[in-house]
């Protein structure tokens, strides 16, 4: 790593969240935090999840609350019972 680089890195990591990268005037790039990163892609993970939510919604794709209720619990019973599922054999497998 070259010494301009890893004065940034540290610049990063001690106290700015974001370094614009320049060329000409105009912003080129931007480095940053990994933390920083993977909170924006989250972030933006969520809004999508939103706005496909709400395109849903628009176009009538929606169910009753208690539609919800029912299916939610039905999932966690199945999801509870693969993983039960799973970790009984991996108990055979080491012998336990």
């Amino acid at each position: 790593m070259g010494n301009e680089t890893a004065k940034l890195l540290k610049d990063v990591q001690r106290s700015r969240p974001l370094v614009f990268l320049m060329n000409k005037g105009k912003a080129a790039g931007v480095f940053m935090d990994v933390d920083e990163y993977e909170r924006l892609l989250e972030l933006l993970e969520f809004h999508q999840t939103i706005l496909a939510a709400e395109a849903e919604a628009d176009r009538g794709e929606v169910i009753a609350h208690e539609q919800l209720e029912e299916e939610s619990k039905e999932w966690v019973k199945q999801a509870t019972r693969r993983k039960s599922t799973r970790s009984n054999g991996q108990k055979r497998r080491n012998g336990r």
